[in-house]
């Protein structure tokens, strides 16, 4: 008895692992939403975060970007800051970093935890699932 008693502790602290480590692990496909923007723009300072006011009675949201990765290599970003304008491509994977790319363009992304990042023209864009 005691030994199936403890094949079935055993099995279940297995499965408990199993379903955590899916849970905790981050996939780069998915919904990823402005958290933060820094960087010099045409010798200006910038730092946004969610909750920062850009103009009076204006104020940043998660929605400000929207990045859709799907799991078939394509994404779309939607830019509430360019009027609602969206970009869509391709994605793809290489020595374990991610490239976005659009009509022939492509950007590195970075995967740290929950936030994934790119850097252009002196930006730094982060976004968090």
């Amino acid at each position: 008895m005691k030994k199936v008693l403890a094949a079935i502790v055993s099995s279940l602290a297995i499965v408990a692992l199993c379903v955590c480590f899916a849970a905790c692990s981050t996939s780069i496909t998915g919904t990823w939403k402005f958290s933060k923007a820094s960087g010099n723009a045409g010798g200006v300072e910038i730092n946004y975060n969610v909750g920062d006011e850009i103009t009076p009675g204006v104020k940043i949201t998660e929605d400000f970007v929207v990045l859709t990765i799907n799991e078939d290599n394509t994404f779309e970003m939607k830019m509430a800051m360019m009027g609602d304008e969206s970009f869509t491509g391709e994605w793809k994977e290489e020595g374990g970093k991610y490239y976005l790319t659009v009509d022939g363009e492509s950007v590195e992304m970075t995967l740290s935890g929950s936030t994934l990042s790119f850097e252009q023209e002196g930006m730094k864009l982060e976004l968090k699932k």
